[in-house]
């Protein structure tokens, strides 16, 4: 296995970033050619890409399973497009990075090679955005993700974040409903709009604060008659969780068991 650090000036973001990859060469474990399918990876609230690979053994699964992983850091920004700062979070993960890491890697261009997936507000990204560039990624796995922004009374009892940080990246209430931030609207639309829709992967902890949230998501699937594959077990809002989903994650992804 190979541990990459790269650097390059975003134009989706106005920076310097600094993604990190984790390819599945040289691991004397399972012999995997390239080009390598591929798992776009977003950290959650007040995380980062480097903590994400420590709690979660990124590593370990990128090994068992043949899959490279991207990971590149988010700030708080739930991945969504601020015009107003020239920080286009949406743009940069779905695009962008995917097409940089692929010039410069030996990562597959197929869109059945290509995932998107995060927890928390990074699950709440890998959806808004795997269903916006659906013609990039095949897949789509949420781990604990943060879901049904439209209900405000449930925001404030349940969600881990200020809601004057949620509305800063999201936008006011009234503007969040029918946009492409909205997963109620996003999920609709892409099914309006006919073509081929990512499948969905859920995990969430019994535990989690954010359960209602999915449970809600989950039936909204079924009414609109979208296949969710749903993974629940006893566990909070929290690495020792997500850690334990991944290999669920990972075996939907692949269609492969962990060896």
């Amino acid at each position: 296995m190979a541990i990459l650090h790269l650097n390059f000036r975003s134009d989706c973001i106005t920076r310097s970033v600094y993604p990190v990859v984790f390819l599945p060469d040289l691991n004397l474990w399972r012999d995997i050619e390239p080009p390598y399918p591929t798992l776009y990876f977003l950290h959650g609230y007040s995380g980062g890409a480097l903590e994400t690979t420590m709690f979660s053994n990124i590593a370990l699964f990128t090994m068992r399973y043949g899959v490279a992983v991207v990971l590149a850091d988010g700030e708080n920004s739930f991945y969504v497009d601020d015009e107003k700062r020239g920080a286009l979070f949406s743009r940069f993960v779905g695009e962008e990075l995917v097409e940089v890491t692929r010039s410069v890697l030996p990562l597959s261009d197929r869109r059945e090679d290509t995932f998107i997936g995060g927890i928390s507000m990074g699950g709440y990204g890998a959806l808004i955005n795997g269903l916006r560039f659906r013609e990039r990624f095949s897949k789509i796995g949420m781990l604990s993700p943060a879901l049904e922004f439209r209900k405000q009374a449930e925001l404030a009892e349940n969600c881990m974040v200020e809601v004057g940080d949620l509305t800063a990246s999201l936008g006011p209430w009234d503007t969040f409903p029918g946009s492409y931030k909205d997963d109620q609207t996003v999920l609709r639309q892409a099914l309006a709009d006919g073509g081929s829709i990512p499948e969905l992967f859920l995990g969430i902890g019994r535990q989690d604060p954010l359960y209602p949230a999915s449970a809600g998501f989950r039936e909204n699937c079924r009414s609109l008659g979208q296949k969710l594959t749903w993974y629940e077990a006893e566990g909070g809002h929290d690495h020792t969780f997500w850690k334990q989903a991944m290999d669920p994650l990972f075996s939907f992804l692949t269609g492969k068991e962990g060896v």
